[in-house]
């Protein structure tokens, strides 16, 4: 394989879960720049189609489909509309996720359920549906969006942080199980990242901004465009040999 086809998408589906936004919606808009076809599914539906039309307006194929990752149904019901409209599953890319920040003694069950069900029990729905499709066919390639959390403690984030440990154990899991099938099963750590999912935590307390740059070698936290590549990668053949893996992205904080 020649190099400038080591990273090519072209005539490959990418189904981007909690893509209207965050690293979801980058790694949508970064996959059709080489080639995918894009579905972008999300809880929001209005959200999901503005990442949708962004790819129609950078010339590439996309659909919007809302989808809450814990609920079963919906789950199968994205990829039963993918089929329908591309005819197969190449890629997988989670990005969905949920957290809460409070000391574990004030956090209430409901708030734990609800971020284990997206961060964990969801994954569980999604790596069914999508899996039995690409076992199927014997191929395809799954991304989850973990978490340094999920490697490295932190005060207050217990929850999150249990959530995305098990996220990782789940993805070296199915690595090794989907191995024959070859399908390559991997994830993508970030650390904290200027997004819709931060910005508001951020907004109200600077001083913890201020202290998570600081902690960063480089000097500053993550941005959106540090793990788009890593996101390609993983979803091209330049990455067929690599499975069970964890790339951190953090500018070597958790080192």
């Amino acid at each position: 394989m020649m190099s400038r086809d080591m990273f090519d998408l072209t005539n490959k589906t990418a189904v981007i879960v909690g893509g209207g936004g965050g690293i979801g919606g980058a790694s949508a808009l970064s996959m059709a720049e080489f080639g995918a076809d894009i579905v972008v599914a999300d809880r929001s539906l209005a959200l999901a189609e503005e990442t949708a039309h962004q790819v129609e307006r950078s010339g590439g194929r996309a659909i919007a489909l809302q989808t809450d990752i814990t609920v079963p149904e919906q789950v199968k019901l994205m990829v039963e509309r993918t089929i329908s409209e591309f005819g197969n599953i190449d890629i997988l890319l989670n990005s969905a996720g949920a957290t809460v920040r409070k000391p574990l003694l004030e956090t209430t069950l409901e708030e734990w359920n609800h971020v284990i069900n997206v961060n964990l029990t969801g994954v569980f729905h999604l790596s069914q549906a999508v899996g039995r499709e690409m076992i199927q066919r014997q191929r395809g390639k799954i991304i989850h969006i973990a978490s340094t959390g999920g490697i490295r403690a932190g005060a207050n984030f217990t929850a999150y942080g249990a959530s995305k440990a098990a996220l990782i154990h789940l993805v070296k899991g199915l690595a090794l199980e989907w191995a024959p099938y070859r399908i390559n099963v991997n994830a993508i750590a970030p650390t904290a990242t200027e997004t819709n999912f931060t910005a508001d935590f951020y907004a109200q307390h600077p001083d913890k901004k201020q202290k998570t740059i600081q902690n960063h070698p480089f000097g500053r936290i993550g941005r959106l465009d540090d793990y788009v590549g890593a996101a390609v990668y993983l979803a091209s053949p330049a990455s067929d040999f690599v499975n069970g893996e964890v790339i951190v992205i953090d500018s070597g904080k958790t080192i």
